[in-house]
């Protein structure tokens, strides 16, 4: 029986990702759908009975429910149940929420060599977004755990690369934020550019700023454009540019 989480547990909970996530134009996923939700049990009853009927997509969405605790007080045990099961009948989500799992240590050992081949299994079961995952690890300076985790800045970026070709907005601002000032990578302007914009275009507001950035001292016209879009997407940033270019002769 779900059982209401304490403040502190929904404070600290919220890893992973659920399957119905709301599309654009569409109103409600299943996060606006619980956040909603008069009768939280009715929904879980709903959620329990599709997934009895056997579909995948909300036996990782009950694993994924469990497994954070911000609506019902989590069971990691029965969250790793319900999210194998999904992954072996080849559901990218649940692939990644094990490795969210493994990663956070949530019910586990924290082990991030579990939680890369986790995530490497969502992201080849279509998931570009845990290429995202795997280029943090990579980067990841400190992890205790056995065997210890070697860092790999170039593995990092390799996977940022993945994700930029498959779609993934943040990997193309990573690979783009990368071969701008040539970290862990040759320096390649043009390139670098390209990603930061399909980037910012997407709503990545960092790629905006950056782009604001490059462009103060070299184009005016494009300046303005990505200042005002990063303003648009939220950028203290931008705005402080923008306050500085009013005050000045």
């Amino acid at each position: 029986m779900p059982v209401r989480p304490g403040l502190r547990r929904r404070l600290f909970a919220g890893v992973g990702l659920p399957s119905q996530q709301a599309l654009a134009g569409e109103r409600f996923g299943l996060v606006d759908r619980l956040d909603e939700a008069v009768d939280l049990q009715g929904v879980y009853a709903d959620l329990r009975r599709q997934a009895l009927q056997g579909n995948v997509d909300v036996l990782n969405d009950l694993g994924w429910v469990w497994l954070n605790g911000r609506y019902w007080r989590a069971d990691t045990l029965l969250a790793g149940h319900l999210l194998r099961m999904a992954a072996l009948q080849g559901h990218a989500a649940a692939w990644f929420n094990l490795g969210q799992q493994h990663y956070f240590g949530k019910g586990v050992e924290v082990s991030y060599a579990n939680a890369a081949e986790y995530y490497r299994h969502a992201f080849e079961r279509g998931m570009p977004h845990a290429a995202a995952a795997l280029g943090d690890l990579y980067e990841e300076e400190v992890c205790e755990g056995d065997p210890p985790w070697q860092v790999d800045p170039q593995e990092a970026y390799q996977w940022f690369q993945r994700g930029a070709q498959h779609g993934d907005a943040r990997c193309r601002f990573e690979v783009g934020y990368r071969l701008l000032h040539g970290v862990y990578v040759a320096e390649d302007v043009r390139a670098a550019l390209y990603w930061l914009e399909l980037a910012a275009a997407t709503g990545v507001m960092q790629a905006a700023e950056e782009l604001a950035v490059h462009f103060s001292r070299r184009d005016a016209a494009r300046y303005l454009s990505w200042r005002d879009q990063a303003i648009q997407l939220g950028s203290s940033l931008a705005l402080a540019m923008k306050l500085e270019d009013q005050i000045q002769p």
